[in-house]
């Protein structure tokens, strides 16, 4: 690269997927709005939904993404640092064959979950508002794991080494958005069953604090069932807790890779002022975190239940129903605090505290 020549930042549609998205809930609100106002959903009318819904997500996604990454490939500027998969080179490339593949294996788990849960939670049909609630979010996660596996297809040697433009000049290019491989691992598996282990532990402990749980004379266990009027206080105490590890956790693994990088980390970093504002200390950060999570959790997991129809949960539909809010809750709290100690104040902050800026 000669000394007029720029590095150019190459953003990949990959976490960025926002038009992917925008595009996917518009329609599926007029669906909603279309075959399904005022009077709500049945059970088979879910099922159907589901087909549909994962059959036009992966018409969007595919439409979206392989455009650009037939660009990029032609230009010869998608990155080689990606994880190989030969699953992933094993299926076609063609957009319209992959997407057909898409389509029917999304459908096959999207139909698959939406079955079981509403089989659990003994929902035979949903009123208008709560199914329209319900399809905008599990909609705008399978956008975004849809185009997640379109992109990892397209990365994948096999496509970025083909048909390349053997005249175009080699670019120094920076990736702003890392390539990830979303397939599950088995320590995701190992994760989710901890996860859900964990959680009937502390399901146990905070009902024998709270009156949930009573232990009798000849030590057999009464577990009460949990009702949409006690929810926020459990909505409480599951906030302390979750706040209180993912922090520290997270602040803990940050602050090591900081040190690790040293003041070159700083070169990369730029402000943003969404979360440049909060605290830096650690246990200032746990305190705003902690109060932050029990307030929404308290809203968050009462509004959950009175707007689904659920008045009542026994300990198994209860300990599937926290597992997957501490799940989605855990992870965006995790992106919010990587953003804030990316900043460059708590970068610097970091680095003074270990000596290795002045």
């Amino acid at each position: 690269m000669t000394g007029n020549e720029k590095t150019r930042t190459v953003g990949l549609p990959y976490v960025d997927n926002a038009k992917a998205i925008l595009i996917t809930l518009a329609i599926n609100i007029c669906v909603v709005f279309l075959f399904f106002w005022p009077d709500g959903v049945t059970y088979s009318g879910v099922i159907l939904d589901s087909l549909i819904c994962a059959v036009t997500t992966t018409i969007i996604s595919m439409w979206i993404v392989y455009p650009k990454l037939k660009r990029m490939q032609t230009r010869g500027e998608i990155p080689t640092q990606v994880p190989e998969s030969s699953l992933m080179q094993r299926l076609p490339q063609s957009p319209i064959i992959l997407g057909v593949v898409y389509a029917i294996t999304f459908a096959i788990l999207v139909i698959g979950l939406n079955a079981v849960i509403l089989w659990f939670f003994g929902m035979q049909n949903m009123s208008f508002v709560p199914w329209a609630v319900y399809k905008l979010i599990y909609t705008t996660v399978l956008s975004v794991k849809i185009v997640e596996f379109c992109i990892f297809r397209y990365v994948q040697p096999d496509f970025a080494n083909a048909d390349h433009d053997e005249n175009t000049e080699p670019k120094e290019e920076v990736f702003d958005t890392p390539v990830k491989n979303p397939l599950p691992e088995i320590s995701v598996f190992k994760e989710m069953f901890g996860s859900v282990t964990g959680n009937i532990a502390m399901n146990i402990i905070i009902g024998s604090a709270l009156g949930g749980v009573t232990v009798l004379a000849d030590s057999s266990v009464i577990i009460y069932p949990t009702t949409v009027e006690g929810i926020p206080i459990t909505g409480l105490v599951f906030g302390l807790i979750t706040a209180i590890l993912v922090t520290n956790g997270v602040v803990t693994a940050i602050n090591a890779a900081i040190i690790a990088s040293g003041p070159a980390i700083l070169e990369g970093a730029s402000i943003d002022k969404r979360f440049s504002w909060m605290p830096k200390g650690k246990v200032s950060l746990i305190f705003l975190m902690s109060i932050c999570l029990m307030l929404f959790s308290a809203v968050a997991l009462y509004a959950i239940m009175t707007l689904m129809g659920i008045s009542i949960m026994n300990f198994y539909q209860f300990t599937i129903f926290i597992t997957i809010y501490a799940t989605l809750i855990s992870k965006s709290l995790s992106y919010l605090l990587v953003r804030r100690c990316m900043q460059p104040d708590y970068i610097q902050y970091t680095l003074k505290k270990a000596k290795l800026l002045q």
